[in-house]
């Protein structure tokens, strides 16, 4: 279904707006959910698929879309909020240690939980997004960035002048910057 239409929905109809939200992006909230509370138990995760979305039909009215942002966006904001929330309230209650021990896991530091946690989602939203950029910026970010390469190291191996690496590799960050803010994953300010 359009965004629009799906908007509009949410606005008349909102039981039904909600259910079809829920069929068209449930799955990816899920992963965002999951994702970003990994290590917590399976209602926990549900839990906060569910606060996305009862998030969504509260403020159903103030949800407006002008072309800067879509509705998937800032379904996926939400959830990534609703996730942050839910880290943040976790730091304020202690560690059980019997509890890590049952687990099996020693208990890290609840920022450190939150920060890897973020740092992770963020890495594979960031993998994600490379795939739809084209060639060569693609490669060129991932040898660049992820294998780390020298922009001579990458221009002698492509046959390409230092300068075109270096412009690809600007272009690339533009449009993967842009591709992100898509998917309403925004830089800290």
């Amino acid at each position: 279904m359009e965004e629009s239409k799906l908007l509009v929905l949410l606005t008349t109809e909102p039981e039904l707006g909600v259910e079809q939200l829920i069929h068209t992006y449930g799955a990816a909230v899920h992963t965002i959910c999951h994702s970003m509370l990994a290590g917590n138990p399976p209602e926990e995760i549900e839990e906060a698929v569910s606060d996305v979305f009862v998030n969504i039909w509260q403020h159903r009215d103030k949800i407006r879309t002008d072309g800067t942002c879509s509705l998937k966006s800032y379904l996926y904001a939400v959830a990534r909020n609703v996730c942050r929330d839910r880290l943040r309230a976790a730091k304020t209650t202690p560690l059980s240690l019997d509890r890590a021990l049952e687990d099996g896991m020693e208990p890290a530091s609840p920022e450190l939980v939150d920060d890897s946690v973020v740092s992770e989602w963020l890495q594979g939203e960031v993998l994600a997004s490379l795939e739809e950029l084209g060639e060569p910026e693609r490669s060129i970010i991932i040898e660049r960035y992820y294998l780390g390469r020298s922009v001579k190291d990458i221009a002698e191996r492509i046959h390409f002048p230092t300068k075109k690496v270096e412009n690809a590799l600007y272009r690339g960050k533009l449009k993967l910057r842009t591709v992100l803010q898509k998917k309403g994953v925004t830089p800290y300010g």
